[in-house]
């Protein structure tokens, strides 16, 4: 059904208010702007997609060893030679090194302009590693006995698809490691030793395969020596400014048992 609306004027200027929508339908303005908001809000935000992924298992007879390296020296320690924690952090298992964790992520080529990032996985319990003389270090194996975090990959099914159809048994991609410090809100960034000598984006990844027809995974090599890209170094601040910190800090509770209503504070009867 169609309305019209007449408008008588006078001989002077008349101010006609226009809804935010076109049509006449009836609406209170604040709908109308609940409306326009609600549109312009789905249009400007992507849809969220679930993908669905398939998990891969480690399969390889032997074991893997990763290491990683800290600090200008490339010490294997958690301590302040190394990623920097205090010998009372550790000891304690403090917050600021429970809340850290290393980042793997895989892409499908080591080429930064034209790279993808196909997932990404984390090792957050950091403490679960090897161990010198009885102290815990960054040091993790990587076997069907010791089935940790970086156990299992979980690869997108749209990935690997392409693949699978086409018949291929293996699945080459890039694996790149990081490490979030909780205690400076800093990510520390890692390149592989065996590529020393390469000036190219190659030298930051570790090769590794996919086997889509039996889903499972390994490294190129069985001994992975990870070493920390030196924190001043242009890459590693660029890529920390655009990290937000936070303080990995225990609560304080307020003094005092009683609560004072007048002046938000407490107090000990």
């Amino acid at each position: 059904m169609s309305i019209k609306e007449t408008i008588k004027l006078n001989g002077t200027d008349a101010f006609i208010n226009i809804p935010l929508s076109i049509g006449n339908n009836f609406m209170e303005y604040q709908q109308e702007i609940d409306n326009a908001t609600e549109e312009a809000k789905e249009e400007s935000i992507n849809e969220v997609i679930d993908y669905e992924v398939r998990r891969f298992i480690y399969n390889v007879p032997s074991e893997t060893e990763v290491g990683f390296y800290f600090g200008t020296g490339h010490k294997l320690e958690f301590g302040p030679d190394g990623a920097g924690f205090t010998a009372s952090e550790i000891s304690s298992n403090s917050n600021k090194l429970l809340n850290s964790f290393f980042i793997l992520d895989f892409y499908d080529s080591f080429d930064n302009q034209t790279q993808t990032k196909i997932f990404t996985t984390y090792l957050t319990q950091i403490l679960d590693g090897e161990t010198d003389a009885g102290e815990p270090i960054p040091k993790y194996i990587i076997d069907s006995e010791t089935i940790n975090q970086l156990y299992c990959w979980y690869v997108p099914k749209d990935y690997l698809d392409p693949y699978l159809y086409s018949g291929y048994t293996i699945v080459v991609g890039y694996v790149k490691f990081s490490f979030y410090n909780a205690k400076t809100g800093k990510i520390k960034l890692f390149y592989n030793k065996a590529n020393d000598g390469l000036s190219t984006p190659e030298k930051m990844y570790f090769e590794a395969y996919l086997y889509p027809q039996t889903n499972g995974w390994r490294f190129s090599t069985d001994s992975l020596e990870v070493y920390e890209v030196s924190a001043l170094s242009a890459y590693a601040q660029r890529v920390n400014n655009r990290v937000e910190n936070f303080d990995s800090l225990q609560q304080l509770y307020p003094n005092g048992n009683v609560f004072d209503k007048e002046d938000g504070t407490y107090f000990t009867e």
